[in-house]
């Protein structure tokens, strides 16, 4: 089974935090749960914005 949009969403801006800022997979996905509690935007749409 195929991952929906919006974990496909999610994983490339992991993978685009973590290339531009050299991170771990696992303090890119940090990043984006930080980001989305702080402007109380649900992952996936910061993750949307990102990619």
């Amino acid at each position: 089974m195929r991952p929906g949009p919006a974990i496909r969403a999610i994983c490339r801006a992991i993978g685009i935090v973590v290339t531009l800022a050299v991170l771990r997979a696992e303090d890119g996905r940090d990043v984006l749960r930080k980001i989305s509690q702080h402007t109380d935007v649900k992952m996936r749409h910061v993750a949307e914005l990102i990619v």
